[in-house]
């Protein structure tokens, strides 16, 4: 005989088991890349593959996640969280590198890097808000 959460497979999503330990900043955003990552880990109900993830994207140039790899996909994202993404690049400074400096040389690319940079930036704050461990 299974079990009751079994049978109705209550399962909660990343964002509603999380959204209330990380701080206000940047909470739209937050809750737009909980929402990536959910997508992309397997077994995103069991927080350490979750926290396992994170640390991974943080340090491995090579790990992406599920729907913002495409220059249009992550377009799509810095379009729906423009505001925070803007002003988290302001409060790093990322907007005072040239653009040669982090090898773009379009406008377009500018943006998508600037884009991928505030979710790493991003993911390591809610790393350490999530899981209390500093990196």
């Amino acid at each position: 005989m299974r079990n009751f959460t079994e049978y109705f497979k209550i399962n909660e999503d990343l964002d509603s088991e999380l959204r209330d330990k990380l701080s206000n900043d940047y909470k739209s955003l937050k809750r737009g890349i909980l929402e990536l990552v959910e997508k992309t880990v397997e077994g995103s109900e069991k927080l350490l593959n979750v926290q396992n993830y994170m640390d991974e994207y943080v340090e491995d140039e090579d790990v992406v996640l599920d729907e913002f790899v495409e220059n249009s996909d992550i377009n799509d994202f810095y379009l729906k969280y423009q505001s925070d993404i803007d002003s988290l690049l302001s409060e790093e400074e990322f907007f005072d590198k040239y653009p040669s400096e982090i090898n773009v040389y379009s406008l377009y690319d500018y943006m998508i890097e600037g884009t991928k940079e505030a979710v790493k930036i991003c993911i390591k704050d809610m790393y350490d808000e999530l899981f209390g461990i500093k990196n």
